[in-house]
């Protein structure tokens, strides 16, 4: 069966000619990616999603892509973008709108015959530095040597309160539970093993902000580690106390600096962005400065 028969036995109460718009609008995904071929085939084991809530707002925010993301670097292979506070890095339940399918039609509409595969995500609220796979082969040199291709992964995270220390290493097992809350325990309880590590930067009344290096990745890995020495990001209402720490109305964290070994050049590639404007604001309009400099 080819895609565009599925879906018109399935989704009885749409018309061909509505499915088709749907489509064009990259409402179609076969397990996870965005397909717009409507004789694609179809086996038993694909998941079909049909996202059937776009609006022509999704449609013009494509052509507004800058209000979401910007890209940093791009070339026959891959591309590094800036992601923007707000927007999912991809689909979640029935909302389709996210990064992916921004740069799927951005690929789309440069003529590229390729979509967006993403090779790292960040928190809805989180923003900073992103890479996308042009290909499932580029995707897969990544996630099947990550630790060899990735070099560094910086955040700059702001929080509520200042640590103990000015450098220290949080390390520990994180487990999710059926509500997909992260805990984590000092100890190895099956749990995945997580390392990361902080550099404090500046402070400013209550507040601080971090330079956070990630040894590894893992799902809401800054915010939990961050919790348990004291200091929650601020604006983070399932880790912290968002009600009363949301001055800057999103989740403190910044992804600022990338470094990876291109997969098919092999060259050092490195990356920077600055520091988000509501965070030099909280900050009290200063500089960062780098304590280990005094």
């Amino acid at each position: 069966m080819i895609l565009l028969e599925y879906l018109l036995e399935k989704y009885k109460d749409l018309s061909r000619n509505k499915i088709k718009h749907l489509m064009a609008k990259g409402a179609v995904n076969i397990n996870g990616v965005k397909c717009t071929r409507y004789d694609h085939p179809i086996s038993p084991t694909d998941r079909v999603e049909l996202i059937r809530g776009i609006s022509p707002s999704f449609s013009r925010a494509h052509h507004n892509m800058e209000k979401f993301a910007n890209v940093v670097y791009e070339d026959r292979w891959l591309i590094v973008a800036e992601k923007k506070p707000g927007v999912l890095s991809v689909p979640s339940g029935h909302h389709g709108f996210c990064l992916k399918t921004l740069f799927d039609e951005y690929l789309h509409r440069k003529g590229e015959k390729c979509t967006a595969h993403v090779i790292h995500r960040l928190d809805k609220t989180t923003s900073g530095l992103m890479l996308f796979a042009k290909s499932r082969e580029i995707q897969e040199m990544f996630t099947n040597n990550w630790k060899g291709v990735i070099q560094d992964r910086r955040y700059y995270a702001l929080c509520k309160g200042i640590p103990e220390q000015t450098d220290g290493t949080v390390e520990s097992w994180l487990t999710e539970d059926r509500y997909y809350h992260v805990h984590s325990s000092p100890v190895d309880n099956g749990g995945k093993h997580a390392v990361t590590h902080y550099h404090l930067l500046t402070t400013h009344g209550n507040y601080s902000l971090l330079d956070v290096k990630l040894e590894t990745g893992r799902k809401n890995q800054i915010r939990v580690h961050m919790q348990s020495i004291g200091c929650p990001i601020v604006g983070d209402s399932r880790y912290g106390d968002g009600k009363d720490n949301d001055p800057i109305r999103r989740l403190g964290l910044h992804a600022y600096k990338l470094a990876f070994i291109h997969p098919v050049t092999r060259k050092m590639m490195q990356y920077e962005t600055p520091l988000p404007a509501s965070f030099t604001k909280l900050l009290g309009n200063r500089k960062k400065k780098d304590k280990r400099n005094e």
